[in-house]
């Protein structure tokens, strides 16, 4: 198992989409961010702080921070929860707090007995584009960082995250 190539199907994502209940509570269920979906590459962003001292040659940098975001694109398939959820905020064009959905990176490379380390965090949808091309219908735009990244554990059959203690 030493130096094995990871492949790109295993590092998954799950995205919590919203659904209505009685007396106006919401639930979140996360469902994978795979069908549909051509890209789906994560920048982190790293935010920089240079600069060169007297005594310095080169000058010194430091990582004071990240501004994470996914882009995405993805055909628009009909009963994917995921799609259907960017759906909803595009063409609903939702703004603020209706934009915000949680999404849990696994790496399931690294998976024993059906648990995985895991990243949670917050993110908005920003619409981009829909409709580009002539063939499948396209909704293509980013996701960028609401807050804080959560190390934990995502259980693959409960579809569960839990956040390191």
């Amino acid at each position: 198992m030493a130096n094995d190539l990871i492949m790109r199907y295993q590092w998954e994502a799950y995205m919590g989409c919203l659904t209505a209940g009685t007396g106006g509570a919401t639930t979140e269920t996360f469902n994978l961010i795979g069908e549909g979906f051509t890209s789906f590459p994560e920048n982190k962003n790293p935010k920089e702080y240079s600069r060169k001292y007297v005594n310095y040659k080169t000058e010194k940098t430091d990582v004071i921070g990240y501004a994470p975001s996914i882009e995405y694109s993805a055909d628009c398939i009909s009963d994917d929860p995921v799609v259907q959820e960017i759906v909803k905020i595009h063409d609903g064009e939702l703004v603020g707090n209706d934009t915000h959905r949680n999404v849990i990176t696994v790496n399931r490379w690294e998976e024993s007995d059906g648990v995985c380390p895991a990243y949670k965090r917050a993110y908005a949808i920003i619409p981009g584009n829909k409709g580009d091309g002539t063939d499948a219908l396209v909704y293509t735009g980013a996701m960028k960082a609401v807050g804080d990244i959560i190390p934990g554990t995502f259980t693959i059959a409960t579809k569960t995250f839990a956040a390191s203690t």
